[in-house]
């Protein structure tokens, strides 16, 4: 009989089981597999992800009339000298998921030898369109695509890496995470105050999307530690130094 070769899902929960087998270290960590790539957590939540982007677009087209509730997404900790016209965040983002769902249909249909995308007269229509595609080739986007084994990170090409990019910054502009629990300690990346974990994440991630790293409770208290030791030994340095005077 031939013999089945486990595939460890690209997802972020294998994150921390990823980083310890790239630099050779001993861990205990069990990865979680893939049916076939995916594992059946990832593939339930590109399917959710991709459903509830249409009406995440539209609520972030009423930021641009009624006011954002939250931080922009991508301007967390950034400061610039240009004027920002009405309505621009949420223009940009919306480019952004719809630009990139509709690349996302062309790169499918090219690789599946289908008919080109016909012209749609409304950006509405665009998104719609391309949002029932998405979900009918979503099957074999997640096992045949060329990037479907590609780990979930902020530059990956796999299509529920996309999917879930999308709807994490859709959720970010619109205020909808709500459920986060916010780490008052610099991230070990970017130094921002930016940690949070949501609710059923095993993971504290940096919300900043230009770092976005993931860290499980272990390497949380670490840093943790490692900044608490830092912080004493400045404090003593001044102390000494204050006493000198």
């Amino acid at each position: 009989m031939p013999v089945t070769t486990l595939t460890v899902c690209p997802g972020r929960e294998n994150h921390a089981w990823r980083r310890a087998e790239a630099v050779g270290e001993p861990h205990d960590l069990s990865p979680r597999y893939g049916d076939p790539i995916h594992c059946a957590r990832c593939t339930a939540d590109a399917h959710r992800q991709l459903a509830e982007l249409p009406e995440l677009v539209a609520a972030i087209s009423l930021e641009a009339t009624h006011g954002s509730r939250g931080p922009k997404v991508g301007t967390i900790g950034r400061t610039t000298n240009v004027a920002a016209w009405p309505g621009q965040a949420s223009r940009l983002l919306t480019d952004h998921i719809v630009g990139g769902m509709l690349e996302l249909e062309d790169d499918i249909r090219e690789l599946r030898q289908l008919h080109t995308r016909p012209g749609r007269r409304t950006e509405g229509a665009a998104l719609t369109a391309a949002t029932r595609f998405l979900a009918a080739h979503l099957h074999w986007a997640l096992t045949n695509h060329p990037a479907a084994q590609e780990p979930h990170d902020r530059d990956s090409a796999n299509p529920a890496a996309q999917i879930a990019g999308w709807h994490r910054a859709a959720e970010r502009f619109t205020a909808r995470d709500n459920r986060l629990e916010h780490y008052r300690v610099p991230c070990p990346r970017c130094s921002l105050l930016t940690l949070c974990k949501a609710d059923g994440d095993e993971y504290i991630g940096c919300r900043n999307t230009a770092c976005e790293v993931l860290l499980t409770s272990t390497e949380y208290l670490d840093h943790v530690r490692t900044l608490a030791a830092t912080t004493h030994h400045e404090e003593s340095g001044l102390a000494k130094i204050s006493n000198a005077a």
